[in-house]
């Protein structure tokens, strides 16, 4: 198993950067500095930091530099937010010090002036809406208002001040998970940066994702102006780093090295991270160069060599999937390769056989399309464990005889979702997929599982299913309800007549005669109640119910169930493809 959170053990080729990135947050003349490390969520943003950090402190001793790492999500539910990097910093510099009194006379002034830092707010909100909101100036800060000019124009000379006298030459502050911040934390933390520690000695390290800040401003401010919002956006951060997005390569590499940390004895952690260019290669190469590699590393490594390769072989071959289906984020395929990993345990605890490519395939398939991994689901007949939306999909293209279906039409509609599905292993409609399912439970469950609902109540949602007007899942419905116990059939039945007699939309009688011929087709004992509801209906000219209708007749037929040649002359007479197929002599004799 994989821990989700950040890590400086570099699996992922950041090392490529960190070195400018170090010249850069300690360069002499380009502070003060905001360099912002962009990227979306799961991307390795605090990973870099945290490596970018790890640099810097090897060198501190040299450089004079002190480093800080400030979570801003820590303070998302308290009031004091913005003055909480103040003090943070404040504390940074004088940890492990002997103060002296003109040092603490520093401090005391600087944290007097951090007492006020709200003030920062209204200031940035006149200057960037235009709209002076001096009534909250004056009433947020009553007698402390006089007080704002002074702090401002002190607050930089007594921290340059400070930092002098402390011998620190470089302050580089990590802030980490501004993206998970409300809105008005994200602008009251950059307002700080803004306003009171724009320090020649001071550079700033943000780990966020840029379209949250960009929202921020709009959401704060009201500022529905594009180039406003870039503006405010690149007025605090004069560097922008974006973390490239990860190749298929990129992934294969980060894959294997996951897997080969966890056979890894933890001392020797870093000589694999060391070895990763020999690891980067081609995709064909995939398994085969870190199995080769561990063979000629075995002193690396705990346990037997035949596990990791196991383990390489079952996970590594497939990356691709991985890298396609969850877009080559780094934290998604952790999440993920930890699902997999559970998943894999019930197999072998319950001596499942699993194709574990496909297993894979359908992983990626609940985690990045749920609502047609959802379809995948419901359209299961639980009888063959087939999907009758996968198996539409391989012939959507002969779907212009038939009935729409929107569920299919969402699905063939996502070309990456196509290309996805597609490509080797096929999601094809043949596969059995219930101990597919059978792992996924514990993701799929919602509330209480139907098969524990009373009966009626199952039946009701049965009977919903088979009533929808998407054909695939009305057919779903139908196989879902035949292949339940005997009093969740009846329930289905009752439901279905009663209906019946009420419906007024043909499409609606037909689907609900398509599912009474699916359920009797496997509970014969309800044909009668069947087919004496016909006996209540007038079907329409030219309707297709005539033709639905005639599943049950031939039903009926085999069962040697009676019903009269005037009813099935009726729906005949309706439909011209059901009166092409109507046997020379229908059943007449006694009913049963």
């Amino acid at each position: 198993m994989w821990s989700d959170r950040e890590t400086a053990d570099d699996f992922l080729g950041y090392r490529s950067y960190i070195s400018t990135l170090v010249d850069v947050c300690t360069h002499p003349n380009l502070a003060p500095l905001t360099l912002g490390i962009f990227g979306l969520w799961g991307s390795g943003k605090t990973s870099l930091m945290q490596m970018l950090k790890a640099h810097i402190d090897q060198d501190a001793e040299a450089s004079d530099a002190a480093t800080l790492w400030f979570n801003a999500w820590r303070y998302e539910s308290r009031d004091e937010a913005q003055s909480a990097l103040i003090h943070s910093i404040l504390n940074k510099l004088s940890e492990g010090r002997t103060l002296t009194d003109d040092i603490k006379e520093t401090f005391s002034k600087l944290k007097k002036g951090a007492s006020v830092l709200k003030l920062a707010k209204f200031i940035t909100k006149t200057a960037i809406t235009l709209t002076p909101d001096l009534s909250g100036f004056l009433d947020c800060f009553e007698h402390q208002s006089e007080r704002v000019a002074d702090t401002m124009e002190h607050f930089e000379r007594d921290f340059n001040k400070l930092l002098e006298q402390v011998g620190v030459k470089r302050l580089v502050v990590f802030v980490d998970d501004l993206d998970r911040c409300q809105s008005e934390k994200v602008i009251e933390t950059f307002e700080t940066i803004k306003l009171f520690l724009n320090i020649p000695a001071t550079t700033f390290v943000i780990g966020a994702d840029d379209q949250t800040i960009i929202n921020a401003v709009r959401e704060v401010y009201g500022v529905e102006d594009v180039r406003r919002q870039r503006d405010y956006l690149e007025k605090i951060i004069q560097i922008p780093f974006a973390i490239p997005e990860q190749t298929l390569d990129d992934i294969t590499c980060f894959v294997g090295m996951l897997i080969l940390s966890q056979h890894i004895l933890p001392d020797h952690l870093p000589k694999l991270v060391v070895a990763r260019p020999s690891l980067y290669g081609g995709e064909e190469q995939r398994a085969a160069t870190f199995c080769d590699w561990a063979r000629n590393n075995s002193g690396l490594f705990q346990g037997e060599l035949a596990s990791v390769e196991t383990d390489l072989r079952e996970i590594l071959d497939y990356a691709s999937i991985l890298a396609r289906g969850l877009r080559g984020n780094p934290r998604q395929i952790k999440r993920f390769l930890n699902i997999l990993s559970i998943r894999r345990r019930l197999a072998e605890a319950n001596d499942m056989e699993v194709n574990p490519a496909l297993m894979i395939k359908l992983g990626v398939l609940e985690y990045v399309w749920r609502e047609i991994f959802d379809g995948v689901v419901e359209t299961v007949d639980p009888l063959t464990g087939k999907s009758l939306l996968l198996s539409e999909l391989n012939v959507v293209a002969d779907e212009t005889d038939k009935e729409p279906s929107p569920l299919l039409s969402r699905a063939s509609d996502d070309a990456s979702f196509m290309t996805f599905a597609l490509a080797e292993p096929q999601l094809a409609g043949d596969v059995d997929l219930r101990p597919y399912l059978y792992l996924a439970q514990t993701s799929l469950g919602r509330g209480k599982l139907a098969s524990l609902l009373p009966a009626d109540d199952q039946a009701r949602k049965l009977v919903a299913e088979i009533e929808n007007s998407d054909r695939i899942v009305s057919q779903s419905g139908s196989k879902r309800a035949a292949a339940q116990d005997a009093s969740v059939v009846s329930s289905v039945v009752r439901l279905l007549i009663q209906d019946l007699s009420t419906a007024e939309d043909a499409r609606l009688t037909v689907s609900i005669l398509s599912g009474l011929a699916e359920v009797c087709q496997r509970h014969t004992a309800h044909l009668p109640t069947a087919i004496a509801a016909l006996r209540q209906l007038k079907p329409t000219k030219g309707s297709a119910s005539g033709l639905a209708a005639l599943r049950l007749f031939a039903l009926a037929d085999k069962h040697e169930v009676a019903y009269e040649a005037e009813l099935r002359e009726r729906f005949s007479e309706a439909s011209p493809l059901a009166k092409a197929m109507a046997p020379r002599k229908p059943n007449t004799g006694p009913r049963k």
